[in-house]
């Protein structure tokens, strides 16, 4: 797999578009992604908070040292790129993934044109939820005493948890819309599927 880290280049640089079948149909998708992708945030979000608030019923204490908790913001921040990263490694060795960053849009993205089984862009779509889970599991098992590790677990697991938003919306988009057994592949103008 070649993964080709393009930095901070415009989200709408056109890049050589694999072939699309003639019989693929395009996956209906929002035209405003981000705005759109903000409620499936939401279960993520509660989720973090009730770890909060079950962790905060152990000890009449303060839960959080709030000196580390830029620390935590900033490791959420640099957590960005492998965040796009995870995306890239679930394609196949074959595929070409681009990865960037454009901060004019304050995205980051990682883009294939290599198309990819239903199942395979779905595990794609979720892997970056990952960064989310292991600081929310340090969070939950670690001893209530350690408020520095909790204080620095805390925001990494809800950027990482609510940051995939758009990833998820994505999920529920291709669960309803294509079939088992068909193909996704994307596009300069979105993603199409085909069997």
């Amino acid at each position: 797999m070649a993964i080709i880290w393009e930095g901070n280049q415009p989200w709408e640089k056109e890049r050589p578009d694999g072939p699309v079948p003639e019989n693929a149909v395009k996956i209906k998708r929002p035209d405003n992604i981000l705005s759109t992708s903000l409620p499936f945030g939401v279960i993520p979000a509660v989720l973090c908070f009730i770890a909060v608030f079950i962790r905060r019923s152990e000890s009449t204490d303060f839960l959080f040292d709030l000196r580390f908790m830029p620390v935590g913001f900033i490791i959420g921040i640099l957590l960005i790129p492998v965040h796009e990263f995870l995306h890239a490694v679930c394609y196949p060795k074959e595929a070409v993934v681009y990865v960037g960053v454009c901060l004019k849009k304050a995205a980051a993205y990682a883009i294939s044109f290599y198309p990819v089984s239903k199942r395979r862009y779905i595990i794609m779509s979720l892997a970056p939820a990952l960064l989310g889970i292991i600081p929310l599991v340090i969070f939950i098992v670690c001893p209530i005493s350690w408020k520095t590790l909790l204080t620095v677990c805390v925001v990494p697991s809800f950027m990482g948890l609510i940051s995939p938003s758009p990833d998820y919306m994505d999920v529920f988009q291709i669960i309803r819309q294509v079939p088992n057994g068909a193909r996704i592949q994307a596009a300069n103008d979105g993603l199409y599927w085909f069997k």
